[in-house]
């Protein structure tokens, strides 16, 4: 965090624990919520993740299992308003945790959140973690939607990733997912891999679409900095991929994809009708959510703030948090290591840019029922700039990405930050 932001972020973090605890929040009745769970530990470290996790942590875990779940009651009396629609584990490797320690935390959300009936769990798995005891016992306490990190089905691209499952297991969990009672699985694969032909994609996309997943993640390989990936490109031991192969690989998979019955609903995201993820739509669509866990974001009661990213001191800060409540009755969160409140423009910028990943696009009646502006009042110029190079288009109401708009979506998204766009209030 830059040193100048500090007191302004220290200031806002108190302002968000004054709000948010003990008293809660006024909404409406029920509103919707999406709850983030974020499990930190991991076998292995892969070269190109830049999420916070941790390998080597295990020892932690007794602890933090405990602690994760004090979180969760710390922030029950905000969220006393809310209706949970979707719960996702994320890391990580949440299926590196036991059947017991998920089981927990399920038991917390139940007895401290209004939970609806119909609500979407999902849990992020690696295939060397989904052996069909541990698959029904995730089943069996709840959990109905899994998102499996198979990444490639080619070994040697596997073993460029760091990943620690072969093709041949990845196969196998898919297998003893269906056999113990999944019907709702995402399979995550990477694309745009370095020295990645584009026949090569084609050979993991139809063998991972045999295997008829309800949900398919498709992400082009972005070289993050900090991350070992990184330092070997940067130090010219491996090449940097390549973004004509790239844009060759994506726009086949939208073609490929759309034969086979998918449904492109999001830049990187294909679905069978009705299968989209519910809990990632509510980050596009710029909804609230709460996310508990070291390092786990959130956007609640017009609040944006992350827990400290440390797993010991997370489990120091939530455990002191929860014994001054027992003591007290009120408190502060001391795990929030940072946040602001969004101001208006990078509101309006971010509801932009968010809903311009879906292919639906930016409803203008919608988004000025919202706001009380037009997206053309405040983006106007960067609007029409973008509808003249044909990266953007009209479809009645909305505004969307065109199919070369997908491929060059950042040179639109960056001319909708709030610096760019003209600063209109939604006020008078």
């Amino acid at each position: 965090m830059p040193a100048h932001n500090r007191a302004r972020d220290v200031a806002v973090v108190a302002r968000a624990r004054r709000r948010l605890y003990p008293e809660g929040v006024t909404t409406s009745p029920r509103s919707d919520l999406a709850l983030y769970l974020h499990i930190p530990f991991c076998t292995a470290k892969c070269g190109y993740c830049d999420f916070n996790s941790y390998a080597g942590l295990e020892h932690l875990v007794p602890d933090y299992t405990p602690a994760l779940v004090r979180e969760l009651e710390l922030w029950a009396p905000a969220a006393r308003e809310f209706q949970v629609r979707s719960v996702f584990f994320g890391g990580g490797t949440p299926s590196l945790s036991s059947i017991e320690d998920l089981e927990a935390i399920v038991r917390g959300i139940r007895a401290h959140y209004a939970v609806a009936q119909d609500s979407e769990w999902t849990l992020e798995a690696n295939p060397g973690e989904l052996t069909l005891e541990h698959l029904r016992g995730l089943r069996a306490i709840g959990l109905n939607r899994l998102s499996i990190g198979v990444q490639s089905l080619h070994d040697d691209e596997l073993q460029l990733l760091d990943r620690v499952h072969d093709a041949a297991r990845a196969i196998e969990a898919v297998e003893a997912a269906r056999e113990a009672g999944f019907d709702n699985l995402n399979l995550d694969l990477i694309f745009g891999l370095i020295g990645q032909p584009l026949e090569r994609w084609q050979q993991t996309l139809r063998r991972a679409v045999a295997l008829r997943p309800e949900h398919l993640s498709c992400y082009a390989l972005t070289v993050e900095p900090g991350t070992a990936l990184y330092y070997q490109v940067a130090k010219g031991q491996l090449e940097p991929p390549d973004p004509d192969v790239v844009a060759d690989q994506y726009e086949w998979t939208r073609s490929f994809l759309a034969e086979q019955g998918y449904r492109h609903y999001e830049l990187s995201n294909w679905a069978l009708p009705g299968r989209e993820c519910r809990h990632n739509l509510v980050y596009w669509h710029a909804e609230p959510y709460l996310g508990v866990g070291a390092g786990a974001h959130s956007f609640f009661a017009g609040q944006r703030f992350a827990n400290v990213d440390a797993p010991n001191r997370y489990v120091e800060l939530v455990n002191a948090s929860y014994e001054e409540r027992q003591a007290t009755g009120g408190g502060q969160l001391r795990q929030i290591h940072g946040g602001e409140t969004p101001d208006e423009a990078l509101l309006l910028s971010d509801a932009m840019i968010l809903g311009l990943r879906l292919m639906e696009g930016v409803s203008t009646q919608a988004f000025e029922a919202r706001f009380g502006v037009t997206p053309e009042a405040v983006f106007g110029a960067a609007i029409e700039r973008h509808l003249a190079t044909g990266l953007l288009e009209r479809a009645g109401d909305r505004l969307r990405l065109t199919s070369r708009g997908q491929l060059l979506a950042n040179e639109v998204f960056v001319d909708l930050l709030p610096e760019e766009a003209a600063g209109v209030s939604t006020t008078g």
